[in-house]
This record gives structure tokens, sequence and C-alpha cells, in this order.
């Protein structure tokens, strides 16, 4: 059952915590589960303490689970956690809203407090941009992007499931299960992880990738002229062209000192 109701002495006590919050980071591993821009997040530490703050990713909208004889209380970027009987094993799982959705992208950045926090991502999504990431493995039915403390950026879209073969990139779908969530039943999750030394890719276009390929059937161009002949944003168009290239539709290259994007020979596009 989820604890999180204070005595007036104790919410006292932890007032004074929030002031080191915002520049903590703890000695623990989590996980997070991620569906559309929320996420749970799960973390497993040891407290000699009676009080405890636990920074935290994204913006905190509930607690899901704790530990028994730990009650928690929660600000945006920061939990609020009393241990009756220190020193002690806890565990704690918070909602939080982790991503910001932006053009039919998920798109987030912060600092990463865990030492280790492994990310797992639906099924219907491509990894779009990526920092900070230290290796991703194959655990039974999962795949885990593992971060490690400091500043992650993470990009990714959702599209519909398909994937065709064509040289330069690897796109590898597996299935995630996991147990209770935020909603408390089973849910399923599912992960697409970006590899190099292969040969596929996901076909998946939007309009506008299409209008950039399109324009670009008639020849090169640059970045001005391609947002002028699409109407399509500065800060949008140069979202959909980094995303063409890593999926081998699109190259640069500089001609007399100008940049200049062309369709790469043997795309199909």
């Amino acid at each position: 059952m989820v604890k999180s109701v204070f005595t007036h002495q104790h919410a006292a006590l932890l007032v004074v915590l929030a002031v080191v919050a915002q520049n903590f980071s703890v000695e623990a591993a989590a996980t997070c589960y991620v569906q559309g821009s929320l996420a749970t997040v799960s973390t497993r530490l040891y407290v000699e303490s009676e009080y405890i703050t636990i920074p935290a990713i994204g913006r905190v909208l509930a607690i899901v689970n704790a530990s028994r004889n730990t009650f928690v209380s929660y600000q945006s970027n920061y939990l609020e956690v009393l241990v009756l009987n220190p020193p002690a094993n806890i565990s704690v799982t918070y909602l939080t809203e982790l991503f910001e959705y932006r053009d039919g992208e998920y798109y987030t950045e912060f600092y990463n407090p865990y030492r280790t926090l492994a990310v797992y991502l639906p099924l219907n999504s491509v990894v779009v941009e990526v920092s900070n990431l230290t290796h991703f493995r194959k655990t039974g039915e999962y795949y885990e992007l593992v971060f490690s403390e400091g500043r992650v950026r993470l990009v990714y879209l959702s599209v519909e499931p398909g994937v065709s073969e064509v040289a330069g990139f690897s796109w590898i779908w597996i299935a995630v299960g996991t147990g209770a969530a935020a909603a408390g039943g089973a849910l399923a999750y599912y992960v697409l992880v970006k590899r190099r030394r292969e040969i596929r890719r996901l076909e998946v276009l939007d309009d506008r990738d299409r209008a950039i390929i399109s324009a670009l059937k008639s020849g090169p161009m640059t970045p001005q002229e391609l947002i002028e002949l699409t109407d399509i944003s500065k800060a949008t168009f140069y979202r959909r062209i980094k995303r063409l290239i890593s999926m081998g539709y699109v190259e640069q290259v500089k001609k007399e000192g100008k940049v200049y994007y062309r369709l790469r020979k043997g795309s199909g596009s």
C-alpha cells in the first residue's frame, strides 16, 4: 500500500531537505518504463538515517509504491522519505511526466542523479537522438538503454510497426514485459533499439519527411531552399533532415563552402 502521510513534526524536518534536492545524486540504480510522455521510475537504496531526500527525474505526479514502514511525500523534482526503522533497504516507485511532445516527437533532457538508469521504450518507438548512453543489452525478453549519472538527452517518436531492409542501420524489435505499473495492472512494454553493423531500417515516414524527399528528387538543395519549398519551420526541418540522414534516405554534402542535401544513392526514394 502506498504510504504518503507525514506528521507535522516530520514535515517540519523534511522542509530542510528540499534545499539540497536540486543538486543531490544518489548511490542507487533506477529503472524507468516509458509510455508516451509519462514514465514509472523505481529505485532501491540503503538508508541509515530516518529522513532522506531522493532526487527524481521529470515532474513527479504521484507515488506508486513504497516499502513497508516507509512514508513518502513528493515535490515536482524530489521525494521526501521517512523511514521508521533505519538502517534499512527501501524501494520507491513514482509516476513522472518525463517527456515533452513536440512536432510528433517525444523529447526529454534532464540530469540523471542515479548511479545507473535503465530506460525501457515501447515497441512502436524510434530513437531519434540520445546522449550519455553507456550500453544496451538483451536480458531475456528485455532491451535496456542504460545511462550513467549526468546529463541525458533522449528523443524518440512513436510509429506504426514495419521493417524493411536497406544498407546502413539495424532496428531491432524486442517485446518487453513488465509487471504492475501506475495503473495497477500488468502492462506490456516494447523497445526498439538502433544498432550499427546491420542492414535494416524502419520504413516509416510522415508527410513532412515525404515533402523533403519529394523536393530533393529534383536535385541537391540548400537548407534554406528546402525550408522555403516545403514550408516547414526551421527547427522542425533540422530535426527531420537529421532523422532522414540517420535512416539512410538523405546525405549532406558541401560544395563551394555551402551545405547541400541530396538523396542518398540506392535509398529507393
